[in-house]
């Protein structure tokens, strides 16, 4: 294939409508898993290409995150911030409380991924654990150890954090004492420019998604054949129920 060719052949991936892309990569995947059932070479190639796009995701959620708390809670003046923060504090709390509890009733009830089996048997060792209680919950939103939350991505408490530093670093900028407020402007600069990189990041890792997304469903469709619709299902529909009851 000439050099001219395959920049056009990439500038067209590039250029295309990013869902129908990550969409064709699921229906590909799946497809191609289907007919090359337990394809142990293919696995092998592809396994790399899935777990990458695992890792990439996980990488991003932190620092973007933490980048858009912090400049939002930030950019409030301290004067809104009696009643603006307290109320965003309180929806902050009830919000993540009653996502808790749908999500820990979606899992209870419906089960979604039960017979996937992603990870084999003998890799996954199921771990008893006991239902932690409603005050657990609420206590656990806050970290002891804000490195420590950031390096387990322990995504509740990192936003907890994140809004106490943005309202911090807002009444610092407002400070009187010009070098207090000089201080202040600089790290909300810094803040506001490592946000826009990692918007920048995440739409380099959603151009690899399709490619990460056929991966991962080729892997689970060759090793599982057509049995893995009705798991997949079950994950999609429990999804779209916990949103749902979480937006009502």
């Amino acid at each position: 294939m000439q050099p001219n060719a395959r920049r056009g052949i990439v500038q067209k991936y590039f250029e295309a409508n990013l869902l129908l892309k990550i969409l064709a990569g699921l229906i590909l995947g799946a497809v191609c898993g289907i007919i090359f059932q337990d394809a142990k070479d293919a696995i092998v190639i592809l396994k790399p290409f899935g777990d990458v796009f695992i890792r990439l995701l996980k990488m991003i959620i932190v620092p973007i995150v933490m980048a858009s708390l912090i400049v939002g809670c930030s950019s409030i003046a301290p004067s809104d911030l009696g009643r603006v923060g307290a109320k965003v504090l309180l929806f902050y709390l009830a919000t993540s409380f009653f996502a808790i509890l749908i999500g820990l009733g979606v899992g209870i009830f419906l089960e979604p991924g039960a017979g996937l089996g992603i990870t084999g048997a003998a890799s996954a060792q199921a771990k008893a654990a006991n239902a932690p209680t409603m005050s657990q919950i609420l206590v656990n939103l806050f970290p002891t150890n804000p490195i420590e939350a950031m390096a387990k991505g322990e995504i509740l408490q990192i936003i907890t954090f994140s809004l106490f530093f943005g309202v911090a670093l807002s009444f610092v900028k407002d400070s009187k004492d010009e070098r207090l407020s000089k201080l202040g402007h600089l790290i909300y600069d810094v803040f506001d420019g490592i946000n826009h990189i990692m918007f920048k990041i995440v739409g380099w890792i959603m151009q690899y998604a399709p490619i990460g997304v056929f991966a991962l469903i080729f892997i689970v469709f060759s090793k599982q054949g057509v049995k893995a619709f009705g798991p997949l299902l079950g994950v999609t529909i429990s999804t779209y129920i916990g949103f749902i009851a979480y937006v009502a």
